[in-house]
């Protein structure tokens, strides 16, 4: 599994990009990659969680539009899940 972490530069051209962050056909949201996502707090980049091999998450990585017009950056972190937790943890 991956972790990939979204710095924002331009919150104007995240806002607008917005749909197309999710609907971008050759993104990970299409290629059913997304196990988890979600915006940082405060509001300066995002996070998923994507399970797919390294070739697959780095192309939907590549191909976002967040990425492609450069009004984010993104790091991809590999890991090995050792634990689930199937309850939510109270308070979020």
């Amino acid at each position: 599994m991956f972790l990939v972490l979204l710095k924002y530069h331009s919150m104007e051209a995240i806002d607008a990009l917005l749909e197309q962050h999710y609907a971008n056909p050759h993104g990970a949201f299409a290629k059913g990659l997304v196990r988890l996502a979600g915006r940082l707090e405060p509001r300066t980049g995002g996070l998923m969680v994507l399970d797919g091999t390294r070739e697959e998450v780095e192309r939907a990585v590549a191909r976002d539009p967040f990425v492609t017009s450069r009004a984010a950056t993104a790091e991809i972190v590999e890991f090995i899940p050792t634990r689930q937790i199937s309850e939510p943890v109270s308070g979020s």
